[in-house]
């Protein structure tokens, strides 16, 4: 099991404005171009312009905080459709920026969003995080950086050189991954 973040998020910016959606930019850094939540790219979703800004605390109970940027998150819409304005003062959502996030959520080796805890278990069902689209999204990733991987050796391999061999071997061991993904219902 890994942590669902590849990078833990951080708010940096200590600017204030009066519309909460002049943060955009310093969030989309902050949270490195990632839901907060559940860890997906910006890129797979339509990018900036499609990701949300999500009040942590939401503003409709909140109002006060609606544009403290600690109370601000990058997120997909599908996480911050999910999450809406619900909120449980005890035992409900984790700031994706603690340390406590990590300590109720992993990733499992096939992608998958899991709880370590009862806590865990609430924001995985209301954020949705069991949807199968994490899975997949995290599998893209992965053969993406194999993909480059493969560009790299390929790139650096002269013409006619006996080290063909190592890397149409390293191909295959790419591509059956490729498989192993796609066998484990991926593909479909």
């Amino acid at each position: 099991m890994i942590n669902v973040q590849k990078i833990k998020p951080t708010r940096t910016c200590a600017k204030s404005y009066s519309d909460y959606r002049s943060f955009r930019g310093y969030l989309k850094g902050d949270f490195n171009n990632r839901c907060g939540y559940c860890d997906d790219p910006d890129l797979h979703c339509g990018q900036e312009i499609s990701y949300h800004i999500d009040h942590f605390k939401p503003k409709s109970k909140f109002p006060k905080l609606e544009t403290n940027y600690d109370n601000l998150v990058y997120s997909c819409p599908y996480c911050n459709r999910a999450k809406s304005d619900k909120w449980k003062e005890k035992n409900g959502f984790i700031d994706p920026c603690s340390r406590e996030y990590d300590e109720n959520l992993q990733r499992n080796d096939k992608g998958e969003i899991q709880s370590t805890t009862e806590r865990g278990k609430y924001i995985v069902q209301n954020l949705q995080l069991y949807l199968r689209r994490h899975k997949l999204i995290w599998a893209l990733a992965i053969l993406g950086k194999k993909k480059l991987q493969l560009d790299e050796s390929l790139d650096a391999m002269p013409t006619n050189d006996p080290n063909e061999l190592k890397i149409l071997r390293k191909f295959k061991e790419i591509q059956e991954k490729i498989d192993a993904y796609t066998a484990g219902g991926l593909g479909e």
